[in-house]
């Protein structure tokens, strides 16, 4: 398996956890869904920052996705909607992201341990 097959089933995975669709997620980080789906299946190449994106969205580190850390946490953020419009999702992206960069600095101002 290819390093873009791998990124590609922890995308999906992380997608389906989050309970987002291809064109939610898609439309979030201004991407079209093919692109996503392409991404998901291993048959094009991402760039970093179109994995940064995803990551935050999902709440997962980008370390995660390249393969230097097997398991990680999940950064989950609960609501209740019927609908969730785009900026929605950017200020949950948002908010994931800044937990997953103070638990990075937490992890750095222990000496690296990271806590559980």
């Amino acid at each position: 398996m290819t390093l873009f097959a791998r990124i590609g089933d922890k995308l999906r995975e992380a997608r389906e956890r989050t309970g987002l669709t291809q064109d939610m997620a898609a439309s979030s980080i201004g991407i079209h869904r093919v692109q996503l789906s392409q991404y998901e299946n291993g048959k094009r190449e991402i760039d970093i920052s179109t994995l940064a994106k995803l990551a935050t969205l999902y709440g997962y580190s980008v370390s995660y996705f390249l393969g230097e850390t097997e398991e990680e946490e999940q950064v989950n953020v609960a609501f209740r909607a019927e609908d969730v419009s785009s900026e929605d999702l950017e200020l949950i992206a948002w908010a994931k992201g800044f937990v997953l960069a103070a638990s990075e600095l937490e992890c750095i101002l222990e000496g690296g341990r990271r806590s559980q």
